[in-house]
């Protein structure tokens, strides 16, 4: 499986901040594409998306979904490494691409779905 680095993020702690990569899969890069960037161009992003229906963060995972899978609400409030987390929860290895079905769309240019109905890399 190939990754990319998106771009890196700033965690502070007691006044000390550092930079730390965000490596996600290239599938998972397709979906973020879609979902908070342009939909055109792949590796775009906004990391505090939020939607006109009330979806957020890299994946726009709606809030009731997000507080199922880690507690907390307002996905773009949260890291990206939780973000990426609650994704791979979901996307099981490709086989929940459903999930991402409304955007299917747009990351069919770059992910197809397979005979076994996971979402694979062209």
């Amino acid at each position: 499986m190939n990754s990319i680095i998106l771009f890196w993020y700033l965690v502070c702690s007691g006044g000390a901040c550092h930079t730390v990569p965000f490596e996600v899969p290239q599938e998972a890069a397709a979906i973020i594409a879609c979902e908070s960037g342009d939909g055109l161009h792949y590796g775009t992003y906004t990391r505090w998306a939020r939607s006109a229906t009330n979806d957020g963060g890299l994946f726009q995972f709606n809030d009731a979904t997000y507080i199922w899978l880690t507690g907390s609400t307002h996905a773009e409030l949260d890291t990206p490494d939780n973000q990426y987390r609650a994704f791979r929860q979901l996307w099981n290895n490709g086989k929940g691409w459903k999930h991402w079905k409304s955007s299917q769309a747009c990351w069919s240019q770059w992910l197809q779905v397979n005979n076994e109905g996971q979402a694979v890399w062209q």
